[in-house]
This record gives C-alpha cells, structure tokens and sequence, in this order.
C-alpha cells in the first residue's frame, strides 16, 4: 500500500486518478440518494443548486472530470520525474479528501434506519 502511495511513475498515477474518478461518481451517487430521503443537505457550496436538477449533478460530476481528468492524464504522461511527483501529492490529497466523503456518505446511509425510529 506504502509503495503504491509513494509511485509517481504514469501507469500507477492513471490508477490513482481512476481510482479518483469512481470516488467522485459514488459522492455524487451518495449525494442524490441521501438527499432524496429528505433528512440531508448537500453541504458542498458549489453544488446546491446543481443537485436539485440531478440530471445537471450527473453531467457536473461524471462528465466533466472524465474530460478533465483525461486531460489531466495526457498532461501527466508528459511531464517530468518533478512534474509526476508533484502531480501524486496533488491526487493522493484528492484522494484523501474524497475517501473521506464517501466514508462519511456510508456512515449517514448506514444511520438512517435511526433517522427513521426517531423523527
């Protein structure tokens, strides 16, 4: 795990970036589903109007970073030894930070039988 945390080298930095990919679809999955139960919010400042169109959310979160994350990947696959170490830092914090979202989605999803006793 350490070792593919530490590889900058292109072929594991594609991994990490699809691995991101499919974090930020399930976000958005987690987001329509718990919203829709009506005892949820959607913090995120930049998405609050979106997500009331879930069809604009869906073209937000699952086509536009598949475009930018190819571009993204085209990007790396040239840089340099410094470029590719700069660009895993940059991916591994998108990484923590969306890994932490989702565990947070999955512990509202797994309260909501709570929810329902008590409100």
């Amino acid at each position: 795990m350490i070792a593919f945390i530490k590889n900058n080298e292109v072929y594991t930095i594609r991994k990490k970036l699809i691995l991101l990919y499919i974090l930020n679809v399930t976000d958005i999955i987690f987001t329509i589903v718990l919203l829709k139960t009506g005892y949820f919010r959607e913090m995120n400042i930049f998405m609050v109007k979106a997500v009331q169109n879930p069809m604009l959310s869906f073209i937000i979160k699952i086509i536009f970073p598949a475009i930018l994350l190819r571009y993204l990947y085209k990007q790396i696959y040239l840089a340099d030894k410094e470029q590719l170490q700069a660009a895993n830092i940059g991916i591994l914090i998108s990484l923590a930070m969306y890994s932490l979202v989702n565990i947070s989605h999955l512990v509202w999803t797994a309260l909501l039988p709570v929810f329902h006793l008590y409100l």
